[in-house]
């Protein structure tokens, strides 16, 4: 019984992968038949509705206890600023403190004497991200008055946006791909035109494009601060989608 159950296993391993593999075989052409490939891509520019912003706090002191404590209450101010903004999407991002010698000693200053002058930095950045640019560029100009400097300022196509315009490119480049299959079955004396595989290609939808930026003008300023608030202005961004196929021409 058990060599049984054994012997069927075995079988099993043997004729599973050649199943398999034949399963994705291609039917051998009848007469007449030829395969054609081709691809299509589709592209359009779209206006850009999301704008990102990355502000950092930086901090030089004698010794990490100190930077961290104000890298700590700076974070936490600029979190509480960014709490009642709830068309702004925050988060924190990079955190790191590290020492340095701002004069290198040479190799006759003793170990003492190098280990006084080292000097500590530290840094955080608090990234922001809205459709609502007015609000995004409000609350930045209320994190740089904590101390924070602007990281990068830009625009970009959301994630949505971009796929809502998936669907038009697809169908647009699938009539381009039967458009040439027709002209191709025209060109070789066949009557039939069938896409027999397709393969869209998502990779690399968005293309990013120069975005127009201005710093901060004097007339634009914040309510309440002393210095202007940031702007932003939105340009196009391409998006591009890429459509293969493999078309059996039948005579």
């Amino acid at each position: 019984m058990k060599r049984a159950a054994l012997s069927l296993a075995a079988l099993l391993l043997l004729v599973a992968p050649t199943a398999h593999a034949q399963q994705f075989e291609p039917k051998p052409l009848e007469p007449g038949q030829t395969i054609l490939s081709l691809s299509a891509t589709e592209q359009m520019n779209v206006q850009q509705d999301l704008l990102q912003a990355s502000l950092r706090i930086e901090i030089d002191a004698k010794n990490p206890k100190e930077i961290q404590d104000k890298i700590n209450k700076a974070m936490a101010d600029a979190l509480a600023a960014a709490k009642g903004v709830a068309e702004v999407k925050t988060s924190t991002g990079q955190y790191y403190v590290y020492s340095y010698d701002p004069n290198p000693a040479p190799s006759s200053v003793s170990p003492k004497e190098a280990k006084g002058r080292i000097q500590w930095k530290g840094s955080q950045t608090i990234d922001l991200s809205s459709k609502d640019s007015a609000k995004l560029l409000e609350l930045a100009g209320k994190i740089q008055e904590l101390g924070f400097v602007m990281g990068g300022l830009n625009y970009t196509l959301s994630p949505e946006l971009s796929e809502s315009y998936k669907d038009t490119l697809m169908t647009a480049a699938l009539a381009k791909i039967q458009a040439r299959a027709q002209l191709a079955a025209k060109a070789l004396g066949k009557k039939g035109v069938d896409l027999v595989e397709v393969n869209v290609d998502n990779q690399g939808m968005v293309q990013p494009m120069p975005m127009m930026y201005k710093m901060a003008r004097n007339e634009m300023m914040s309510a309440d601060a002393g210095m202007a608030a940031p702007v932003a202005q939105a340009g196009e961004q391409a998006v591009s989608l890429m459509v293969t196929a493999r078309v059996l021409l039948k005579p």
